[in-house]
């Protein structure tokens, strides 16, 4: 879970409970549905996902699902509640045998990233799409996803990781956001110049939105990100400082947290060159 105390986000630390079962169908990270215990001892169901030890160090995907759901928040759109979750050993000894073998043997033991299991949601699909999201919607996923750079919202893994329900949607899976951010060594800026210079290596046709966004008339077009645009107008570029420092005192690698931060910055500040880009994206 996260709370807001003078516009600051703190992460909250869940403890695991009880196993539930493995989501066969959640992607190949097949993440674990798990009763966890709050600061307050409450028990809720949560999804939490495990990574490889390679996976830790060469993507941060921890870091990148905390990053991708606050940054949502800041453009009001709907994300499950999140928290860090705790593996204690009682908790570790207490899984079915084989569950805990492949994790004791293949699995990340630190901190895991979880979140509100949203029950009674499908994963969206296009004859779902429609009632739901309005032109707005669209476009301002669409842009929040170009923002961060999400290859996995329809991408080259064909996966929505949209959910939706008789009410709305919710986004969910943001491990493999800021692409250009996993050195942790190297302050390659490219991303930045590249950004300022028109240029995008962002797989535009490949998002999950792109094609009713083509297709909508030119008026529509012209109006369809100005949701976005207010919002990254009024975005606090710190707002991810101390979920990264809380994170790094966790132990959990952030990747190169200063690219980052110096790219969304640089977006903000020239906003109007990725409304061009963005325009461009589905002329």
């Amino acid at each position: 879970m996260v709370y807001r105390q003078n516009s600051t986000i703190h992460l909250k630390i869940y403890r695991a409970a009880t196993f539930i079962r493995v989501i066969e169908s959640g992607g190949s990270t097949y993440p674990w549905v798990v009763l966890v215990a709050d600061e307050n001892s409450r028990l809720q169901k949560f999804v939490v996902k495990l990574f490889t030890p390679r996976q830790m160090a060469d993507i941060h995907p921890v870091a990148k699902e905390v990053f991708g759901n606050l940054l949502a928040r800041e453009f009001e759109l709907p994300v499950p509640d999140i928290a860090l979750v705790e593996f204690s050993e009682a908790f570790i000894q207490s899984l079915p045998v084989e569950i805990k073998e492949d994790f004791l043997s293949k699995k990340h033991q630190g901190l895991k990233f979880g979140c509100a299991l949203m029950e009674d949601t499908q994963i969206v699909d296009a004859a779902r799409l429609k009632p739901h999201l309005k032109s707005y919607d669209l476009g301002t996923v669409f842009a929040f996803d170009s923002f961060v750079m999400n290859l996995d919202r329809g991408g080259f893994r064909d996966k929505p990781n949209l959910l939706v329900d008789d009410e709305g949607f919710v986004l969910i899976d943001h491990e493999q956001i800021f692409p250009f951010a996993n050195d942790n060594e190297t302050y390659n800026d490219s991303v930045i110049r590249n950004f300022e210079n028109g240029l995008s290596l962002y797989p535009f046709n490949k998002h999950l939105f792109f094609p009713a966004l083509k297709a909508l008339h030119d008026n529509d077009k012209n109006t369809t990100f100005d949701t976005f645009f207010e919002y990254l107008n009024r975005l606090n570029t710190n707002a991810l400082d101390e979920p990264a420092s809380f994170l790094g005192h966790k132990n959990i690698s952030v990747g190169n947290y200063l690219l980052l931060k110096n790219y969304m910055i640089t977006v903000k500040s020239k906003a109007d060159i990725f409304r061009k880009t963005l325009m461009g994206s589905i002329s």
